[in-house]
């Protein structure tokens, strides 16, 4: 389907997909609430999880931008939903307007209805069609995979967008001592003291506060920052207590900045573990184009991440801007040596009866050098 109005400079992105077709002993359904036991006990089949139903219900139905864009496929047979595509609406400021856009996040297909592709193709397909009734003109993912890329190249003409790369402060003995030790090397770093951070000079003249959820001080800092930002997903206080006070997994450290008796900037991290290291990482910063306050941000972040025992502390970023800038004032962070980039894959999505405002908003949407991006952005580690 094509809207005959689409300009054909931004036709050629338009996934070339179809609403899927009727095949004997399947059904397709639009995703609905009712869907939720069946999608989530596919995801966890396939991904070998076991999440429970309030955490799937959170994701996808408690989010404040509105219900998920999704197909079900479905075994008459059994009643069983056997495949399924959902994305995560996410309202984004473009230009000084608000759009809303789809985050890609759930593709799964029961591994005995896999052969030819086909379920695939037809749950996203109708995924892809059903996006513009929820006023969704673009799709992005990211922690994209080589074959996550090579898929959505050939099938639905995502665009690479940017991607971001790690850096790391290293806060104690253990991963080195795991790597050269192993298992051992656990039991010897809990032995070792660990980093004295002392406050940096790049926090001088800052205050900084602990957050337990988001209030109106942070709906003032965005109205105050947004026009600053040419792509930016909107971060008001509704949506940022569900992504982040209401996330059922783990808690999240959160860290304002403040010069003169006003908000400047905040931070987001969380304390997870992977393969036995403890890894603070950054999943939103929040601040102007002075590099300033996010090196404040960091640097006294550290200090926290340090105090719960972090082995290492992680931001992610793109090598250039702001948070570039505020990385090179502080000379212990390092290009991460075990983490790879994150890309960032993007697409224009079929929308009838687009304005030229809408196409505009396309368009740079598409210039991946124009969005100002972090981790949570996605749905990175939830």
């Amino acid at each position: 389907m094509m809207n005959p109005k689409m300009p054909m400079d931004l036709a050629e992105y338009i996934p070339p997909v179809a609403m899927p077709s009727e095949r004997s002993g399947l059904r397709f359904e639009v995703l609905g609430e009712g869907h939720s036991d069946g999608a989530n006990q596919l995801f966890n089949q396939v991904f070998g999880q076991s999440r429970p139903l309030s955490h799937y219900a959170w994701k996808f139905w408690k989010n404040p931008a509105g219900p998920p864009v999704g197909m079900v496929a479905i075994e008459e047979a059994t009643d069983r939903v056997v495949a399924c595509n959902s994305g995560i609406v996410r309202r984004f400021q473009v230009n000084g307007r608000e759009v809303r856009t789809m985050f890609a996040c759930e593709s799964a297909v029961d591994p005995s209805f896999r052969g030819g592709g086909f379920l695939f193709r037809a749950v996203t397909g109708g995924m892809v069609n059903l996006a513009h009734k929820h006023g969704v003109c673009f799709a992005y993912g990211g922690q994209s995979t080589d074959e996550a890329i090579r898929i959505g190249r050939r099938l639905f003409r995502y665009q690479d967008l940017f991607e971001l790369r790690a850096y790391d402060r290293i806060l104690s003995s253990r991963p080195a001592l795991q790597g050269r030790l192993g298992k051992t090397g656990d039991s010897i770093s809990d032995l070792l003291p660990r980093a004295r951070l002392k406050a940096s000079e790049v926090e001088e003249g800052w205050d900084f506060e602990t957050h337990s959820e988001f209030n109106s001080e942070f709906d003032n800092l965005w109205v105050r920052l947004q026009s600053q930002f040419e792509v930016c997903a909107i971060r008001d206080s509704r949506h940022l207590n569900w992504r982040w006070r209401d996330c059922p997994i783990g808690s999240h450290f959160i860290v304002s900045a403040h010069r003169n008796g006003a908000m400047m900037g905040y931070l987001v991290f969380r304390i997870f573990e992977k393969d036995r290291t403890r890894i603070a990482l950054v999943l939103d910063l929040f601040v102007d184009q002075d590099s300033t306050a996010a090196a404040a941000l960091l640097s006294h972040a550290t200090s926290i991440a340090n105090q719960n025992r972090a082995d290492v502390f992680r931001i992610a970023i793109c090598d250039e801007g702001c948070l570039s800038k505020a990385l090179n004032s502080l000379s212990s962070f390092k290009l991460s040596k075990r983490e790879v980039a994150d890309r960032v894959i993007g697409t224009a999505m079929w929308f009838p009866d687009g304005s030229l405002e809408d196409y505009e908003s396309q368009r740079q949407l598409l210039k991946g050098e124009s969005w100002y991006y972090t981790q949570g952005d996605a749905d990175f580690l939830d």
